[in-house]
């Protein structure tokens, strides 16, 4: 259980036709979207994964009934993302790497169409639906089971029974809010991988078990590369998010004046935090024994504004509180550093910060009080040159 503390873990999205082919091949496959910009947030999501980090699969609903679906586990990663194109069998069951029809490697729409050639994947009718069998997944990295446990835990379970303490906050508003908000991948908190792995051991019993497996071995594994654009401009702010998420922990200068690598506790990008599906770009956390500090980061393609300086106050106090309220050990005082990165600054942005003071906050938990001081935010503007992203100072009260 403290193993899960001092590590960062991933839920990754499946059904039960996928399933079976990743836990017993035993690697991850996410999609490779048609859409550009839609292609570099599912990289941001990859390039925040590390060798050693941990892995929780999500069975979604297709027909079976709850006690079948929901999260299932634990796996740990140990290879860097790359691309694959192979196509990956298990038990009947089969994970694309290309369309069949026309060897492309985007993956299918919704119909179940090649997005390029129109061929359909496999699909079988359920109902009324059409429910795709055979995804294209050509994104991968691999793993390794670290425990397993063949009994899933259900949403019920996961998200509602008050006796189990903690919530998965970081999923919750994902789910309630429908279709259209799920992603192939989310980072967890140190704390809700704890809670998962909690139930688990309730639910089996404390019983791991026996895995039939025979890990795939990538045919031709290619780099996973960022098209950065030129100009000095990202062509998507995704593109920013991503190549961030990429280097965080790399000393990248200037950036890591004001987001160190030490202590860096956990990194995860478009956190959301609210029930209308309120999301903050990319969200770190520090901790030396005890999480004392949380960065919210907002990304802006173009120009920091006013509105983008009045976005992040909105958001403060969730954040503050996704932050601590059931971070182990508690914490009795947490700073808040927000920071705004975008290609240039308004002076109006400037003059807004200028006259912002610190805040003190206070979240007054059931068990014991929580102190957030609110820093007043950082502004950084950034240059894309010679296929890497730099920054500049702006504005910090630091300085």
């Amino acid at each position: 259980m403290m193993l899960l503390m001092s590590v960062r873990a991933h839920v990754f999205v499946v059904d039960r036709f996928s399933y079976p082919v990743h836990r017993s091949k035993c690697f991850c496959g996410v999609k490779n979207p048609h859409n550009e910009d839609m292609r570099n947030r599912v990289y941001a999501d990859l390039f925040a994964i590390r060798k050693g980090d941990i892995v929780f699969f999500y069975q979604r609903r297709i027909d079976e009934p709850p006690e079948e679906r929901g999260f299932r586990g634990i796996f740990r990663v140990i290879s860097e993302p790359f691309i694959d194109a192979t196509d990956v069998g298990w038990g009947g069951n089969l994970v694309l790497g290309k369309c069949p029809h026309c060897q492309s490697e985007f993956s299918e729409l919704d119909d179940a169409s090649c997005p390029v050639c129109g061929g359909k994947v496999g699909w079988i009718s359920i109902g009324r639906k059409k429910v795709i069998t055979q995804h294209i997944l050509p994104n991968r990295v691999l793993i390794e089971p670290l425990e397993y446990f063949e009994k899933p835990i259900d949403d019920n379970t996961a998200y509602v029974n008050r006796l189990n303490e903690g919530t998965i906050w970081s999923m919750l508003f994902r789910k309630i809010y429908g279709p259209g908000r799920e992603r192939s991948i989310n980072q967890i908190l140190p704390e809700e991988a704890v809670k998962l792995r909690r139930l688990l051991y309730k639910k089996n019993e404390g019983r791991r078990a026996s895995l039939g497996r025979k890990p795939y071995k990538p045919v031709v594994k290619r780099q996973i590369e960022l098209e950065l654009g030129e100009g000095g401009k990202v062509p998507y702010e995704s593109v920013l998010q991503a190549w961030i998420m990429k280097n965080i922990d790399k000393g990248i200068p200037i950036f890591s004046d004001f987001v160190p690598t030490k202590n860096l506790e956990y990194w995860g990008n478009w956190v959301t935090y609210g029930i209308g599906g309120e999301s903050v770009d990319i969200l770190v956390l520090y901790k030396d024994k005890v999480r004392y500090k949380a960065v919210p980061i907002e990304l802006k393609r173009e120009r920091i504004d006013v509105n983008t300086i009045k976005q992040m106050y909105r958001y403060a106090y969730w954040m503050a509180q996704f932050s601590t309220a059931y971070a182990k050990p508690p914490v009795k005082s947490l700073i808040l550093q927000p920071i705004c990165i975008g290609f240039r600054v308004s002076s109006s942005a400037i003059n807004e910060v200028r006259e912002i003071r610190e805040e003190i906050l206070d979240i007054p938990y059931p068990e014991n009080s929580c102190k957030v001081v609110v820093e007043p935010p950082i502004l950084l503007t950034y240059n894309v040159s010679d296929d890497k992203i730099e920054f500049q100072e702006e504005f910090s009260a630091q300085s």
